[in-house]
């Protein structure tokens, strides 16, 4: 009877354990979530513009007065499945909109936190449910930009939401719970290239990758023709509304003018260019140069210039890892809340502070800080895969995101805001890699 005891007393032991853990994944995004609508009822209108803001409302304005096929410029130049989203909420109230917004794009966030760090309680990665369920949560720019105009963190929610059910789908059988959960994939990647149909590419890469290396070459043709054809819903949609509008088919407009601004024999890669554009001539017998054209030649830039184009390549790369602050800083987030708060922004408002954060010193930490975030991102990484077979499968999966999110800001515009969309995968593989150094320091000890 003792023997039997000493026996139950561990497995009551990691229960506790196990459902305290559960608690806190649940008060985490919970008290986040207070804490943000504490802050929304202290904002004037309830929110604020992220760095597009204003062009998505006045893709809003545009619908509210003409409907569908307004002839807003806004809505053709960039995508219009943000403003489209937001077009209903208008219709229920203009003044209060901010307020909606802020609301349901915290509760989205909130839910998905929950969800995903649930699913890895559940699975053989628990270990790190509770510090990524920290993080995420409280993560400054990634969790406060809820309360801000844009799609940064609700697809960073959908993020979340593809990985909590991936790992739930990893050793299902392939019945009907299996097509529909691959459909609910497939739907949160829809949500997500609806807002930015950049990661269309991502999608397709996901399902090719996932199902080629967990089934078989059946269901992956099933499964391709299934995701594939929910995914290009909205980029349809868009390129059905733009058809209707400027009498192209095209998702928008601004693509060529994006790589065009990123590219030059004296620019930095940045929004901020300089020097001459890339030469691009109309085809006879027009006389303005097409978006798709303007993509063509920078690609031709890119391949005539190939020196030009890695050293552009890394001005990029630093660009997209830059800190949010301090003199490595580049891109638009300008309006981001963690510069209230940020101590290099309170110690450059003296001459010599200023001079200290701008100064060898300032690019050190910067630098420092830059590599740090990218050896925790691939020390994560390394140590998921070491788990076993399908988190091997799974941490690959976690990272295609972020890394084609990174080179397709090689290919258009250096910007540290183009990571915050993939933000809560990239936290949590820094988040594994704290605990494996930390279970690494224990063991030496």
């Amino acid at each position: 009877m003792a023997k039997q005891a000493k026996v139950k007393k561990p497995a009551i032991q990691a229960e506790k354990a196990n459902t305290k853990i559960y608690r806190y994944l649940i008060a985490f995004p919970v008290l986040a979530f207070l804490i943000k609508m504490i802050v929304m009822f202290n904002l004037q209108g309830g929110g604020w513009y992220g760095a597009d803001g204003e062009n998505y409302t006045a893709g809003v304005d545009g619908l509210l007065n003409s409907g569908f096929f307004s002839e807003e410029p806004k809505l053709s130049y960039w995508p219009a499945g943000y403003p489209l989203l937001l077009w209903p909420l208008a219709e229920l109230t203009v003044s209060k909109l901010f307020y909606l917004i802020s609301i349901i794009q915290s509760l989205f966030f909130a839910y998905a936190t929950y969800f995903f760090t649930a699913a890895l309680r559940n699975s053989s990665l628990k270990k790190f449910a509770f510090l990524t369920s920290l993080i995420i949560s409280f993560n400054p720019t990634l969790s406060m930009s809820t309360l801000a105009v844009g799609y940064e963190a609700p697809i960073a929610a959908c993020f979340m939401m593809i990985i909590g059910l991936t790992v739930k789908l990893h050793s299902a059988d392939t019945n009907e719970k299996f097509w529909l959960v691959m459909a609910g994939v497939a739907g949160w990647f829809a949500l997500a290239i609806f807002m930015q149909p950049r990661f269309l590419l991502v999608g397709a890469l996901y399902f090719l990758y996932w199902i080629l290396k967990t089934r078989t070459l059946k269901v992956l043709a099933l499964t391709l023709a299934l995701s594939w054809a929910i995914m290009a819903i909205g980029p349809a949609i868009m390129m059905y509304r733009n058809s209707q509008v400027i009498d192209q088919a095209t998702i928008s407009t601004n693509l060529g003018v994006t790589m065009a601004i990123g590219a030059g024999d004296e620019t930095s890669g940045g929004y901020g260019r300089t020097g001459p554009e890339v030469p691009c001539a109309p085809k006879p017998p027009a006389t303005a140069v097409t978006d798709n054209e303007k993509v063509r030649c920078v690609i031709e830039w890119y391949l005539a210039n190939p020196v030009k184009t890695v050293k552009l390549s890394y001005n990029k790369s630093q660009f997209f890892w830059s800190p949010w602050s301090g003199p490595l800083a580049e891109g638009t987030m300008a309006r981001n809340p963690w510069l209230n708060i940020a101590p290099t922004q309170n110690i450059r408002k003296t001459q010599d502070g200023a001079n200290l954060v701008n100064g060898n010193f300032g690019k050190a930490i910067s630098y420092l800080w830059i590599l740090g975030q990218l050896i925790l991102l691939f020390w994560g990484f390394i140590a998921i895969r070491r788990i076993g077979v399908f988190e091997k499968t799974l941490s690959n999966l976690i990272l295609l995101p972020i890394v084609v999110s990174w080179l397709i800001s090689i290919g258009t515009i250096g910007d540290h805001r183009f990571r915050i969309p993939t933000m809560s995968l990239s936290l949590f593989l820094q988040a594994a890699a704290f605990i494996s150094i930390r279970d690494k320091t224990t063991k030496a000890l």
